[in-house]
Order: C-alpha cells, then sequence, then structure tokens
C-alpha cells in the first residue's frame, strides 16, 4: 500500500502527536480492551502483505475502518461523523501510511490517531452526502465539508463570500484549483480527500 498524498508533513506530525501522547481513558480499569479483525494486526504485518494479496487486505482494512468510524460517530459526543473523508480507500492510505512510520503499534492505534488527527474538521450535526463531478473524475463529500470547504477559500481570498453558498459551481471549481496548484496538489478543481485534508485539517488559519 502506497503512501497517500493525504499525508503531508503537517498531518503526518499531528498523527504523530497523537501516537505519543496516549489514549484516551476507556474500557477496562486499566484503561486495556479487545481488539478484534485487521485493527488487532501490527502495522509491520499489516505492510508486509504480499503483493498478490493486497487488494484483499485493502479491502478488509476499509470494511474494518468504516465500521470503526461508525463505531466512534456513536460514542463520541456531539459527532455526526468523525472524518470528513467519506472515501474509504482515502482513509486506508492514510492508516497505511501512518503505519509505515511506526511498524510496531497496532492497526488499531494507528486508525484513533488518524481519526483524531481528523477531528478537527468532524461533522457535529446531520449533514448528507453530495457527489461532485468535474469532467471524468468525481468524488463524495458531505455538504457541510463543503461549506467548510467553501468558507476557507474565502478566509484565503480564493473565493468571494458571496460564492460560498453551500453548491459547487465554476467559481468554486476556479478557487479550488488556485488552491492546489498552490499546495503542490493535482490542480483538478475537486474537491478531494488530499484537497479537504489539506485545507480543513493541515492548513492553519490565516
Amino acid at each position: 500500500m502506497k503512501k497517500s498524498l493525504l499525508l503531508g508533513a503537517a498531518f503526518a506530525a499531528a498523527c504523530t502527536f497523537s501516537l505519543t501522547t496516549g489514549r484516551a481513558a476507556a474500557a477496562d480499569a486499566g484503561h486495556a480492551f479487545a481488539v478484534h479483525g485487521v485493527g488487532a494486526l501490527t502495522c509491520s504485518g499489516l505492510n508486509a502483505t504480499p503483493p498478490k494479496d493486497a487488494p484483499a487486505m485493502r479491502g478488509l482494512l476499509a470494511s474494518w475502518l468504516l465500521g470503526y468510524v461508525t463505531a466512534l460517530n456513536r460514542i463520541q459526543d456531539v459527532t455526526y461523523d468523525a472524518t470528513p473523508v467519506q472515501d474509504q480507500y482515502a482513509l486506508v492510505n492514510m492508516v497505511a501510511g501512518v503505519c509505515s512510520q511506526h511498524p510496531t503499534l497496532p492497526v488499531e492505534t494507528v486508525a484513533f490517531a488518524v481519526l483524531q488527527s481528523l477531528e478537527k474538521a468532524k461533522l457535529a450535526t446531520a449533514s448528507p452526502e453530495v457527489t461532485v463531478k468535474v469532467g471524468k473524475l468525481s468524488t463524495v463529500l458531505r455538504k457541510e465539508t463543503l461549506d467548510k470547504l467553501q468558507w476557507f477559500l474565502v478566509a484565503e481570498a480564493y473565493l468571494p463570500a458571496s460564492q460560498a453558498n453551500g453548491t459547487f459551481g465554476p467559481k468554486t471549481q476556479a478557487a479550488l484549483m488556485k488552491f492546489q496548484t498552490a499546495q503542490k496538489l493535482p490542480a483538478t478543481g475537486l474537491p478531494d480527500p488530499a484537497t479537504v485534508v489539506r485545507a480543513l485539517v493541515e492548513m492553519k488559519p490565516s
């Protein structure tokens, strides 16, 4: 599994901070808990998957991560969705990328750290999914995430405030292309996971 573009330096640093500052108190009296499925693997075990088995492992990890996010959404206060990233394989790439830097850790620990890092852009209230298409490319994100992304572009002077209307149009696409170019991301104009994470998680407000 290759390291994803989602793992910029700031994002990787945020995950490392989460990994080294301990877990939230939970589980039994000693804060221990059982981990099932792919999450119980060590990162070295995950990244040592033979190439012929890699697609199946990616599918297993994707399914496990979706269940993990669902559980977090249920148990965390003021949370509709713990992640702004709706692409399951983008989450897989993020976890695999951080795992490559921390081979002795359990996959569950890394998944928790990744989601802690994404918490800055989590959704507090219900928001429908929106499919955005640019040419032959498409992505899915929640409407609240698109709103946040547009207001980020306004704050960074890429988009007029009058265009922050919660819908994706040519002005938003053009603004995203300028932002992506400045950030050395593929300048597609698509609000893909890499762009969402760079804008709403890695970037510091101006």
